[in-house]
């Protein structure tokens, strides 16, 4: 991190007053904090106990320095303050968990089948940390017995020991009450990015979390490439119309529909993938979109920002050239992803009563809605254009949505679609759709 990771600040207030407050939320009735003994002061209101360890001690050293300094006590909770966001219902799940055990146990939460941290132990199994032979606690906690709690939270498995990781925490602490629904309504997309790199590991942690999406017949016909390379960028902008977004961003991710293991499935019984039914291509490419979505919605709930780009369908046989993809694979749409450094004015959406239908579509309804989503469109361009345009360039707030959509999507339409080859270029890319 290349900083006191106690004197880290979280939500307002340093990353061990939290923990130490988390802790008394989780029941605890006595805390110690193991500190270096070269280190800065810590808070003076922080209500634990601190003891000091010399500044080489290894971490094993300073939790038997914690332990020596420990009233007597039942039950040990080890929480590492790289931990902060750990909370104290986790606490008492882990705690619960210990209580239910039939020996003298270990008790660590659980998350996505990942263990993670505070841990919990009976105080008669302290005795083994002190074994010389001992270097770090995962090696008594090996010995057994243990128990686990399963927590909600994915950052008991997640530490700080990046900046990355870090501004994840915040941006998470920020949104600290925003439910998904508060997340999707609060949607835009970003165009602009700050110059910051995305950690690989917070990029795989998102990517890790997004693949539970629903999946037709548990197919997972999706995957996603992700291009960092400067040079790489630039060709998969050029592929892409240009893009400046995409030369800007620290990620572009390719979001594939990707029947490849089907087709390596059937290959290891002696068979051949069937790629050619309609229905199996639209399997794959709504299992990309549900991936897709998640994963950027994932990435907005940790303060990051994207957008998708259809404009990777405009040449999907050489971007699937330059990205390495296999026979039976295609880029369903792309997605730049980065700290964002816009505030583009909200768009809204197509009001309501146009989407929800009560038991059958009606077309009087869908009718009639148009003209709030002209509405819409109107002020969105204003509100645009008071702040200097789209993009940098003027809006438009006569044209209503329905004007707009009728000049790009009409038969009589000015430009030809970039796509006009899809088709055969899919067939090429083998989903000859039959």
């Amino acid at each position: 991190m290349g900083a006191d990771k106690a004197l880290l600040e979280l939500d307002g207030e340093p990353a061990i007053t939290r923990v130490v407050a988390n802790c008394r939320g989780g029941g605890a009735d006595a805390i110690l904090v193991v500190r270096a003994s070269d280190a800065a002061p810590l808070p003076a209101d922080l209500r634990a106990r601190v003891v000091t360890v010399l500044p080489e001690a290894e971490m094993i050293d300073s939790l038997r320095a914690g332990l020596r300094a420990l009233p007597p006590v039942d039950v040990v909770v080890v929480f590492p303050v790289d931990y902060a966001l750990a909370t104290g219902e986790t606490i008492r799940a882990v705690l619960r968990a210990l209580a239910a055990a039939p020996a003298p146990s270990f008790a660590l939460p659980l998350f996505d089948e990942r263990p993670g941290h505070p841990i919990a132990f009976h105080a008669t199994l302290a005795g083994r940390i002190f074994d010389p032979t001992v270097a770090a606690l995962r090696d008594v906690v090996r010995q057994g017995p243990v128990v686990v709690a399963r927590a909600r939270d994915p950052w008991i498995a997640r530490d700080l020991d990046t900046p990355h990781d870090l501004a994840a925490a915040r941006a998470r602490l920020r949104d600290t009450g925003r439910t998904a629904v508060e997340l999707m309504r609060n949607h835009r997309s970003r165009r602009t990015f700050k110059p910051e790199p995305l950690d690989p590991a917070q990029l795989a942690a998102l990517v890790d979390a997004a693949r539970y999406a629903s999946t037709s017949s548990f197919i997972q016909a999706y995957a996603a490439v992700a291009v960092t390379d400067p040079a790489r960028k630039a060709e998969v902008a050029r592929l892409c119309a240009g893009q400046e977004q995409i030369l800007q961003a620290p990620v572009f991710l390719a979001i594939c529909a990707d029947l490849h293991k089907l087709h390596r499935s059937c290959a290891r019984f002696g068979l051949s993938l069937d790629a050619a039914p309609l229905e199996t291509f639209l399997q794959a490419s709504v299992d990309a979109a549900l991936f897709g979505q998640n994963l950027l919605l994932a990435a907005e709930a940790e303060g990051l920002g994207g957008c998708m780009i259809g404009a990777a369908r405009n040449h999907p046989v050489a971007l699937a050239e330059l990205l390495g993809l296999p026979p039976h694979a295609f880029v369903v749409f792309g997605m730049t992803l980065g700290y964002p450094a816009d505030d583009p004015v909200p768009r809204g959406r197509m009001p309501l009563a146009g989407v929800l239908f009560a038991e059958r579509y009606d077309q009087a309804a869908a009718e009639a809605v148009l003209d709030g989503a002209d509405a819409g469109m109107r002020a969105w361009a204003e509100a645009c254009n008071v702040r200097g345009g789209y993009q940098g360039k003027p809006v438009d707030a006569a044209k209503g949505w329905a004007e707009r959509m009728a000049q790009q999507w009409s038969k009589e339409k000015a430009r030809p679609s970039p796509r006009a080859l899809l088709r055969q270029q899919l067939a090429d890319l083998g989903f000859p759709l039959a």
